[in-house]
């Protein structure tokens, strides 16, 4: 039993610092990958399945604000013409994601 306890502990302490040298590389290719990705200008109908929903309930989120986007002027007839930057779109994601998550241990 101590022989084990000493190799699960040798073994962690080995796990922590490769992790150490390990994360400052995987955080910079994280920051390439997604600089990297061009911006991208999305009307409705392509910005709604890059997010996953439907183009009603997109129109839903921009009637509420509660998405970013560029509201063109109406033709005067229907809904006014929506566009979307897939940046924003990315970074609003990043920023729900992060509200509707709970780390453990963590109070509301």
């Amino acid at each position: 039993m101590i022989g084990e306890k000493a190799a699960t502990e040798f073994l962690e302490a080995i796990a922590e610092r490769v992790a150490e040298k390990l994360l400052p590389t995987i955080i910079e290719q994280l920051k390439t990958e997604s600089n990297s990705r061009p911006d991208i200008t999305m009307d409705v109908n392509e910005a709604a399945p890059y997010i996953g929903i439907s183009p009603e309930m997109l129109y839903k989120l921009c009637a509420n604000k509660r998405i970013p986007h560029i509201p063109l002027s109406s033709t005067g007839r229907g809904r006014p013409k929506l566009l979307f930057s897939s940046a924003s779109i990315d970074l609003w994601k990043k920023e729900q994601e992060k509200m509707h998550y709970k780390k453990e241990g963590q109070s509301d």
